[in-house]
């Protein structure tokens, strides 16, 4: 039934995308916190947010991995679930988090960007960007170029690095 639950409250919020989760969650809490401490709660929520939004691909996959292990014969006959069911599991919740790594640096950015992450005054390749785009088209491209080409380069990296682990933990491969 707790399955069953979780897997039907994971199908709806899976119909609402991550950055509208992301937003409403801030924007309750900056509602309800008072203005003395949105500055220094800033990082926490936004964490707080992108986690809150992105549960929900941990969840279904290691369901997802755990339903396909449990019927294997050997987990059956053994039942250690420390040495069979984990290790087979733990390869895609790792590629999974790679992914989510950056996904969360997009999303951060995103809200960033937008001028609902983190405070002004801590560095973020969203407000560089958001602030570079008023000097775009003034000669000054290089304050928008930069941030946007590190932003693609350490996502691109992160990506990367997941199809690595892909890779080298698939028990197939070995």
């Amino acid at each position: 039934r707790i399955d069953a639950v979780i897997m039907r409250i994971a199908d709806v919020q899976l119909s609402v995308p991550a950055i509208l989760i992301a937003l409403l969650i801030n924007g309750v809490v900056t509602a309800v916190l008072p203005h003395q401490a949105q500055g220094e709660m800033a990082l926490a929520v936004l964490i707080l947010a992108i986690a809150a939004s992105n549960w929900v691909q941990y969840a279904r996959t290691v369901r997802g991995s755990t339903m396909v292990e449990k019927n294997k014969e050997y987990v059956q006959a053994a039942r250690i679930m420390r040495r069979h069911l984990l290790p087979n599991v733990l390869g895609p919740v790792l590629v999974l988090a790679t992914i989510n790594i950056a996904t969360a640096i997009i999303t951060e950015a995103t809200l960033s960007f937008l001028g609902v992450g983190v405070p002004p005054t801590q560095p973020s390749l969203g407000t560089l960007i958001r602030v570079g785009n008023d000097f775009l088209f003034s000669g000054e491209w290089w304050i928008t170029v930069f941030p946007g080409a590190a932003l693609v380069v350490m996502v691109l990296a992160i990506n990367l690095l997941g199809d690595w682990l892909r890779d080298a933990l698939n028990p197939k491969l070995r």
